[in-house]
């Protein structure tokens, strides 16, 4: 397909006010609105803004001139739009169509049946018709086709509209430091806390400062952002020194880096640690956190068969233990480094202590192990490292898809060190963060977070 021409015809992107997506059940506000903290959180409970202000952010003003020609011998379709060509597959316009019969207006959703479609989609008819091009196809006479022209810009896929969307979803950086922001002033404003879900999104991790260190208010603060994600080890779980841990983390010997729930099919996504106490007696227990895209990409410049070894051959990840008040037996195979199309890595899978035997033909064997030695060595090397001691307060969020974290040893010496953690559920949050920006008036898309989608 024929690319659009560059730099002739750039977006005019508008702007509309924030309006922060949050949840409200069955209309009971919570312990934030309560305290009159209502307005900067920003709770809505109609969505008719909400939709307006969607609605207007999308808004662009389209040429009266513009023209639509069939080429191809119907095959294609190509648009002059401000100047600039846009070329589209007619199979592609074609399940893309917005008529009554192919989307339901309400919900978005399309009701196409592919059975009932012809085996070859040719176009025999087109026009612009306001801010909708109006088509009809061949065999399909009595079907008349409407696809709004700003469907068709936002979903460009030129040559060019793909690298200029591969850029924006690129990690912009890799983490080396830690960004911390105060809980007040995330409640100041609308868009102090569209930053602080950026931070996230962008960074993978972020320190919040002087929250409420009640027990139990981590989750009461979290839910505000997205679900809460419950697993086997509960909704909220406690993270403190115990004589028979069902998990390592439930212990005071030092954790390697790793990813949470790696055996699960679809492991958490933003891990929260809230930090309830920990004494100045305490020695040791700093937190460590080290972004995983960096160290793969250091693999891939370093020993590139290594890397590729590790992007195909899949590990065992289990958590198999009867000895539980709920015994669970599970497992999960992938490789350490997921890549798409491009090549690009989507997602890394590292949880040393929860891999199970390796599980694959013989002859990948030895050269599974040589690499996975590689990768650790790597990730234990790194420069990137970074270290924090949690204080009272502190409350630590994290991409838990992206970003690796550890913990050094600690002795107790007659104090306590005691966090509370949970999970959200990353597709929620990164929903949370796209409808934040738009609504900002933010049209970017979000860099990849590590949960494997290929974009």
């Amino acid at each position: 397909m024929a690319q659009r021409k560059p730099n002739v015809c750039p977006s005019k992107r508008g702007s509309c006010r924030f309006f922060p997506v949050v949840h409200v059940e069955k209309g009971v506000l919570t312990d934030i609105e309560s305290k009159g903290l209502k307005d900067s959180v920003g709770f809505v409970s109609q969505q008719t803004p909400i939709k307006a202000a969607l609605s207007a952010s999308r808004e662009r003003s389209i040429d009266e001139n513009s023209t639509s020609i069939i080429q191809g011998d119907g095959n294609e379709l190509c648009l002059v739009i401000e100047n600039c060509e846009y070329r589209f597959h007619a199979s592609w316009l074609r399940f893309s169509c917005h008529c009554p019969i192919c989307r339901q207006e309400h919900s978005n959703q399309r009701t196409i049946e592919t059975r009932s479609l012809p085996e070859e989609c040719k176009l025999i008819a087109s026009k612009i018709e306001g801010h909708e091009v109006i088509m009809h196809w061949q065999g399909e006479e009595e079907h008349v086709g409407r696809i709004p022209l700003q469907f068709l810009l936002e979903h460009d896929y030129s040559k060019q509209s793909i690298l200029e969307k591969k850029q924006q979803t690129a990690v912009p950086t890799y983490m080396t430091k830690l960004s911390h922001v105060k809980y007040e002033d995330i409640l100041g404003s609308h868009e102090s806390y569209r930053q602080f879900l950026m931070k996230i999104a962008e960074e993978g991790c972020c320190l919040v400062q002087g929250t409420p260190t009640d027990v139990g208010s981590v989750e009461k603060i979290c839910e505000q952002i997205a679900p809460i994600q419950r697993t086997i080890y509960g909704t909220v779980f406690d993270v403190v020194a115990t004589p028979q841990p069902i998990n390592i983390a439930y212990s005071s010997v030092p954790l390697g880096y790793h990813m949470d729930l790696m055996y699960y099919e679809s492991p958490p996504g933003i891990q929260v640690l809230h930090c309830v106490r920990f004494d100045e007696c305490v020695t040791g227990g700093e937190s460590l956190l080290l972004d995983s895209f960096s160290v793969a990409e250091e693999l891939r410049l370093q020993s590139p068969e290594d890397f590729r070894i590790l992007s195909t051959i899949p590990a065992t990840f289990q958590k198999i233990h009867f000895e539980r008040e709920f015994p669970v037996s599970m497992r999960y195979q992938r490789p350490h480094i997921v890549l798409n199309h491009d090549q690009e890595v989507v997602a890394v899978n590292w949880s040393p202590s929860f891999e199970g035997p390796l599980c694959v033909d013989e002859s990948y064997v030895d050269s599974y192990y040589k690499a996975y030695r590689k990768f650790s060595s790597i990730i234990d090397k790194s420069n990137h490292e970074v270290q924090y001691r949690l204080r009272p307060g502190d409350m630590l969020i994290f991409n838990n898809r992206r970003i690796l974290h550890a913990r050094k040893g600690f002795a107790l010496n007659g104090g306590s060190r005691h966090l509370q953690g949970l999970y959200l559920n990353i597709d929620e949050f990164k929903s949370q963060v796209a409808v934040a920006n738009k609504l900002a008036g933010i049209h970017r898309l979000l860099p990849k977070i590590g949960n494997q989608c290929f974009s």
